[in-house]
Formats: C-alpha cells, sequence, structure tokens
C-alpha cells in the first residue's frame, strides 16, 4: 500500500532543470561534447550571433569576491577571465587566459605567472596588481567572503583571513612588477591551478570598489570587465544580457555579439519560449524527456544534491534522527520516476568520476556508504532508528510533527521535497511542513542557521575530492550544518599537507565519518539533460569541472 502511493506521487511529478546551487562552480553542464570551434564543420556563421539562454534565477552577487552561487559564476566565468580558463579536458593550459604562461618551481610551491597584454571594458590595462588586490580582497576578514578559503594553499593566507596576522603583505602573493605574479604556497597541491577559474581568483579593480563602495557590481553601472563579454542590460528578477567586449584580448576570436539571458524556473515557460524561438539551450523538464529523446543532450555533471541537517537544530542534533531521514526513502525508484533513470541515485557525497587512489575513482575505492528502504534497509529499520533518537534526547514523534523542511521556491525543488516528504509520513510517521524561499533568501537562512534542515546542491569546483570534503570542517563557510568533529577535522587537516594515496586514504576516511554522522543526505549526482538548437555550437561542457561559459559558442545558419 505504501509503495503504491509513493509510486503514484511520483509519476506525477516532474524534473526541470538543476537549480543554480550553492557552489560557486557553477550550475552549468560539465561534461565535455562533440561540439567543435571549427566553422567550417558545421557551415557558415549566421549573420546575427546572439545566443538565448536561461540563467535560471537573479544572480545574489556579481562580485567575484562574494559570489557563492552557480548562476552569478556563469555570469562571471564569461565577463571576468583570470589567469587560467580550462580546455575541453578540463586542464589549466598556459595562454589560455590572462596568464600567458608559467613556471613551478622544483618543489612545486612557488608559482610565477606571466600575464599578457589586456585592457579593461574601459581601456585600462590588466596587471598582476589588479590579481593581487583581488586575492586578498577576497582574504580581508572584512569582505566577509564564504570562499576565502579556496585561497588557503597560499602562504599565511588563512593566517591573514582568521585575524591572526594584520598585515596582508605577509601573503604570499605578490605582483613583482605589472606582468608578473608570484605566488608561494604551502605545500604542493596538484589541484592549485584548476582552482584559479574559481569566482574569488577573479580580478577587480582596487580604484573602481573603492570609488563605488557597496555598490560594485550591484547594476550595470557599477560594473567593469576583463573577460569576453561585458552586461548591458540587467533588470533584476526578469533577464540579464550580455554583449562581446571589444576590448578583450582576444576579442577577434569570440564569435557570439551577444547573449540575451531569461530568468525563469517554470517547466511550461522554459519549455514554451524554446518551441518558440526565443530559448536556444534549455534543460529539460522530465514530462518531455520521451518527446524529445532523440535530441537530448546528457552530461553528468560533478554535483550532489542533498538534505542538509541543521545540527544545532533540537531534534537533528541527534545522529540517528538524522539516519533515519536519510535511510527512509528510496533513491532508486525516485531517479527512475522522476528522470527514466537517466540520473543516478547518490550513496556517498563525493560524486562518480572525481579521482581517487591507485587508479581509482574515489567513489569506486571508497564504495556505498549510504542504505535506504530500497537499497539494503527497510522502513522498519528507519523508523526503529528514529524512536532510538528520539529517546535519547526525551522527544517523541509527536513533538516532531510540523517540522519545516526549507526548499528553493521553484515548481522542482517542491515537488522533490513533496516525495520526501510522502516517505517521511508513511516510513517514520513524521508530518513536515514544506516551506520554500527565493534562492538569495534561503542562502542567507542557511548561513544563519535559521532552517531544521533544507534541499541543497553542490558542484565540484575543481577535479579533486577536497572541493567537496573541506565543505564540512569545523566553523567552514559552507558548513551550514554547524557540525563539529575533531576527528574529520583532522583528516582534513592531513590531506591538505600529504601527498598521493596517503592523501586519498585521509579524504576516504573522512567521508565515511561525514555518512555515518549523517551530517547532510545525498540523494543523487546531477546528470545536466539539455536540449539545445542545432545552430548553436562551440559550447564547451567541461568534464567534471567548473562551468566554462560562451566564449567559444557561435551561431550558424
Amino acid at each position: 500500500m505504501k509503495r503504491t502511493k509513493l509510486l503514484s506521487l511520483l509519476l506525477v511529478l516532474v524534473l526541470v532543470g538543476s537549480l543554480a546551487l550553492t557552489a560557486c562552480g557553477g550550475d552549468d553542464n560539465d561534461s565535455a561534447n562533440d561540439d567543435s570551434n571549427d566553422d567550417s564543420a558545421s557551415g557558415e556563421l549566421a549573420e546575427e550571433q546572439v545566443l538565448k539562454m536561461n540563467w535560471q534565477s537573479e544572480p545574489p552577487s556579481l562580485d567575484p569576491q562574494i559570489s557563492q552561487d552557480a548562476t552569478s559564476s556563469r555570469i562571471l566565468i564569461d565577463t571576468l577571465d583570470g589567469l587560467i580558463r580550462l580546455n575541453e579536458e578540463g586542464e589549466a593550459t598556459e595562454g589560455s587566459g590572462m596568464a600567458e604562461s608559467w613556471e613551478v618551481s622544483e618543489d612545486g610551491k612557488e608559482y610565477t605567472f606571466k600575464l599578457r597584454d589586456a585592457k579593461w571594458s574601459d581601456g585600462e590595462p590588466v596587471t598582476a596588481g589588479d590579481f593581487e588586490y583581488s586575492w586578498k580582497r577576497g582574504l580581508n576578514p572584512e569582505t566577509a567572503s564564504t570562499y576565502a578559503y579556496m585561497i588557503y594553499d597560499i602562504v599565511n593566507a588563512e593566517a591573514y583571513n582568521t585575524g591572526e596576522i594584520k598585515d596582508a603583505s605577509e601573503v604570499g602573493v605578490t605582483a613583482e612588477d605589472d606582468k608578473t605574479l608570484k605566488v608561494m604556497l604551502n605545500s604542493p597541491n596538484p589541484a592549485f591551478l584548476s582552482k584559479l577559474q574559481n569566482s574569488i581568483f577573479l580580478p577587480v579593480r582596487e580604484d573602481k570598489v573603492k570609488e563605488w563602495g557597496d555598490k560594485y557590481a550591484s547594476d550595470v553601472e557599477y560594473m567593469i570587465f576583463n573577460g569576453a563579454f561585458k552586461v548591458v542590460e540587467w533588470e533584476h528578477e526578469n533577464k540579464l544580457n550580455l554583449e562581446k567586449n571589444e576590448e578583450y584580448w582576444d576579442a577577434e576570436n569570440v564569435k557570439l555579439q551577444r547573449i540575451e539571458g531569461a530568468m525563469t524556473n517554470d517547466p511550461n515557460t522554459i519549455i514554451n519560449l524554446y518551441e518558440t524561438g526565443e530559448l536556444d539551450v534549455i534543460n529539460v523538464p522530465s514530462q518531455y524527456l520521451e518527446k524529445y529523446k532523440e535530441d537530448l543532450i546528457k552530461s553528468p555533471e560533478a554535483s550532489t544534491f542533498y538534505y542538509t541537517f541543521n545540527t544545532e537544530n533540537e531534534f537533528f542534533k541527534n545522529a540517528k534522527i538524522r539516519n533515519a531521514f536519510a535511510m527512509s526513502i528510496d533513491r532508486i525508484k525516485i531517479q527512475e520516476s522522476r528522470t527514466q533513470g537517466i540520473v543516478p541515485p547518490a550513496w556517498a557525497f563525493v560524486p562518480p568520476g572525481i579521482p581517487g587512489p591507485e587508479g581509482k575513482t574515489f567513489r569506486e575505492a571508497n564504495g556505498e556508504l549510504i542504505k535506504d528502504v530500497g537499497n539494503g534497509s527497510s522502513a522498519e529499520e528507519a523508523k526503529k532508528m528514529l524512536d532510538e533518537g528520539l529517546e535519547e534526547i526525551g522527544k517523541t514523534v509527536a513533538d516532531m510533527n510540523g517540522i519545516k523542511f526549507l526548499t528553493f521556491d521553484s515548481e522542482n525543488s517542491l515537488q522533490r521535497a513533496q516525495i520526501w516528504q510522502q516517505y517521511w509520513k508513511e516510513n517514520l510517521g513524521v508530518d513536515v511542513d514544506i516551506e520554500t524561499a527565493t534562492f538569495k533568501i534561503k542562502i542567507d537562512r542557511e548561513n544563519k542557521k535559521d532552517f531544521a534542515f533544507s534541499y541543497s546542491g553542490w558542484v565540484g569546483d575543481y577535479n579533486d575530492p577536497m572541493t567537496f570534503m573541506d565543505m564540512w570542517i569545523t566553523g567552514g563557510p559552507q558548513n551550514t550544518a554547524g557540525w563539529s568533529n575533531e576527528e574529520y577535522d583532522t583528516l582534513i587537516e592531513k590531506a591538505q599537507t600529504t601527498t598521493g594515496d596517503e592523501r586519498m586514504q585521509a579524504m576516504m576516511d573522512a567521508e565515511k565519518i561525514l555518512m555515518e554522522e549523517m551530517v547532510v543526505s545525498p540523494t543523487d549526482h546531477s546528470v545536466k539533460i539539455y536540449l539545445q538548437n542545432p545552430k548553436v555550437e562551440g559550447i564547451v561542457r567541461l568534464p567534471l569541472a567548473i562551468t566554462n561559459g560562451y566564449k567559444t559558442a557561435y551561431i550558424t545558419k
């Protein structure tokens, strides 16, 4: 009886594409496809080079040192050029960004970047000093960047960010002249270069930050660009349009003249806009998967969707209660019903494909760490776990009724929550209320711990397990769960200061603790399912990496 009711609910609920996530890495698809940048491969260029796409939501912040979400990252990667730009294999190559070349010391701890001749959109030169200022601005405690920890590889970066030292000149990044940036690391890190496409490493102009103050990047008139495009129109919560930046160093190889970006999450609106030619690229709602099955572009993404438990909550401070809620759903059935099995269920936090030890992926090496009612557990076991947890804290199921689950204010997110709500009711006997909030408000509430548990997602910022594992250290800016575990912290610190299999083993041990404690309950790993106008080519979708923007995209006749 329970299975029938749940399946009926699943069959009427739909998938709309992924929401903007809270990772700065971007919510664009991360795996490479067969798009070509060779005009002759697909015919002549169209006279009108305009790409029409959907940002899905209002970008919360286009200040790269403050931004912490995927929507903003998708815009920033096209409007600001960092030292590197990843190629189609997700590798950092010389000459791809502001750094024309670089040298690495024998011990792997010193990087010397040589910058190319390049200009800002107002004609002023881009300098090494712009990068030194921007990175130190990201570390400055007054900036309150949630991504400051991404810079901690650099000597004294953490000490400056935490206030242990006050002098920014002690941080190991120095502009030796206008074209030379020297960076000193605490220890060798093979992932360091791939991090540099993350938003926090993108440049800003010190004079403009000081001139515009808090208005910086809040609207078109308070922005300046050194990337392939510039923002020319921004109707908040409605649309954001870009135009080609003629001052860009590689402008001759940028074919698009304009990118028109809508902001909608409504599935029917998205499909209507695509079918009428008002959008060129969309994430496909699940009710249209069968209709468009011959035209779908499927690309796995280094991401994990999950619900986060606030461990400061009176109920979810108990690990058994957290585990009960995690194990009481059926991940396989949900994904088969919602996505025709295209999107895989999650059985741990780090997604498939991320490299691990001894030539294996991290997921292959560390195995499945979650059981649920459809995979190795049962509703009875989940209910027993809940009852034990409630007894430990002196509460009952009745006390828990009405607990609120926070999610985004989109149809897709609401429908996911309704599925879980039904499982929690039928398998645990708990009546959960669903509350929705806009993306910006939801992030703010999570940062303030103003929630019981919530729906979240994380896209990897670089191709290494650490981009998922260091989220949950004590006091970490992404640790919205408020969780603290000394053994976990020690293992992450070990992984940050060692190399090879020893480093990987430390992260695998840490993931096992995270899943035993069930601080977050992973549900699935995203596979982006696209429809794309056949006339659109050249979009690079990186394998297991952050968004790569639309610099190489173009429209054919």
